[in-house]
């Protein structure tokens, strides 16, 4: 009787540790490294397991942060301003954020005419990186009118997220969404740890609050982790 081939046992066992909880939804697995030392073969055996698995839809690879335990594709709404810290722990998971930057500028051109501002004008503009579980799930682009929330250049954000902020400070009067599939700038793919020809969803948003524009956001989901829905019901 032929042998059994090794990267089929290897498979087996991490399905079998994924259906005794020893990992669950999110939990990273072993590296190939570990893995190769444990079953004692090679890396490209390995590998060979962990790219059926993700065939399989029981794991998910990302190019820096390693392998994880596959979860469920999470869903965000277009239609309200519900913050995504909110909402990945009402999906019973863990929230986490990083700071990129946050600085004063002159708005360019574009800006300018977005924010309805002189060109040239000082506002401010902040990125942020959001995790589910320790995986970035979005990227965040934030241009902010100083005369609607002068206080937001002095935030660290370690307590309250931008959007939580925004909403308490800045009464949302209107909010224009604009939605897009792009494949994105090399920074963001290292934010979002994300291959290069993978598109991203982008929400372009405008937020009015006390009769002028207050801020506009571009908030950019990797496809493969996040989709996005919106439910009309009518009078």
């Amino acid at each position: 009787m032929a042998l059994r081939p090794l990267f089929e046992e290897i498979k087996d066992f991490i399905k079998k540790q994924i259906e005794d909880g020893v990992y669950k939804e999110g939990d990273k697995i072993p590296t190939e490294m570990e893995l190769a030392k444990t079953f004692q073969t090679s890396r490209q055996t390995v590998n060979k397991a962990l790219r059926d698995l993700v065939l399989d839809d029981i794991i998910e690879r990302f190019p820096r942060s390693g392998s994880f335990v596959k979860t469920t594709i999470a869903q965000t709404s277009i239609l309200d301003l519900k913050d995504i810290a909110t909402e990945i722990v009402e999906r019973g998971n863990s929230y986490t954020n990083k700071l990129v930057s946050l600085t004063e500028i002159r708005a360019n051109e574009k800006i300018s005419k977005i924010l309805n501002v002189v060109k040239d004008q000082k506002i401010y503009i902040s990125q942020m990186i959001h995790y589910e579980n320790g995986v970035p799930v979005r990227f965040d682009t934030r241009y902010i009118k100083p005369s609607s929330c002068k206080e937001y250049i002095k935030q660290t954000f370690t307590q309250i997220t931008p959007s939580q902020y925004l909403q308490k400070n800045c009464p949302v009067e209107k909010v224009d969404n604009t939605i897009e599939a792009i494949l994105v700038e090399e920074d963001i793919q290292e934010y979002l740890d994300i291959s290069r020809n993978e598109p991203c969803l982008r929400i372009s948003r405008l937020v009015t609050s006390k009769g002028e524009i207050a801020s506009y956001s571009k908030l950019y989901y990797p496809s493969s982790r996040y989709k996005l829905n919106s439910t009309f019901v009518g009078a």
